[in-house]
C-alpha cells in the first residue's frame, strides 16, 4: 500500500483543500472535506502514475514527526488544519499485463506477489 500524509485545510471563502508536502503539485479541492477525502486516493494514484510515465520513482513519504519540522507544515498545523493519511492500493502503478507477468513469475516460484516483489527488489538493491 502506498501512503502519504496530506494537509487538509479550509480557508475562509475557499474550497476545502488537501496538499501533500512530499508530492509537489499534488492537490485536491472540493466543496466539502468528505468529498476531498473521497477524491484523494484517485488523485494520489494519478499523480504517481504521471510521475512513473515520466520515468520518476515515487518519492518516499516522510512521517508526520519529520514533516512537522517543515515551516509550511508547522504553520498549517498551528492554524488548525489537519494532517491525514491518504492511501492507494499497492498495484496502482502496474497495468494488467505487468501484474499478470509478476503473478506468473511468483507462481512459478511458489510465492505470493508481495513476497516475489520484495525478493526481486532486495536482490536489485544488493546488485
Amino acid at each position: 500500500m502506498i501512503r502519504y500524509i496530506g494537509i487538509l485545510e479550509k480557508e475562509p471563502g475557499s474550497l476545502w483543500g488537501l496538499w501533500f508536502p512530499d508530492l509537489t503539485g499534488c492537490t485536491v479541492a472540493a466543496e466539502t472535506a468528505e468529498s476531498v477525502l473521497e477524491q484523494a486516493p484517485a488523485v494520489l494514484r494519478l499523480w504517481l502514475e504521471a510521475e512513473a510515465d515520466e520515468g520518476r520513482a515515487p518519492p518516499l513519504g516522510r512521517s508526520l514527526d519529520i514533516l512537522r519540522g517543515e515551516r509550511e507544515v508547522a504553520e498549517a498545523l498551528a492554524a488548525g488544519h489537519a494532517a491525514v493519511v491518504v492511501s492507494t492500493d499497492e498495484d496502482a502503478l502496474l497495468d494488467e499485463a505487468a501484474l499478470g507477468a509478476i503473478d506468473a513469475a511468483a507462481e512459478r516460484r511458489g510465492m505470493s506477489r508481495q513476497r516475489f516483489i520484495r525478493q526481486v527488489l532486495l536482490e536489485q538493491a544488493e546488485a
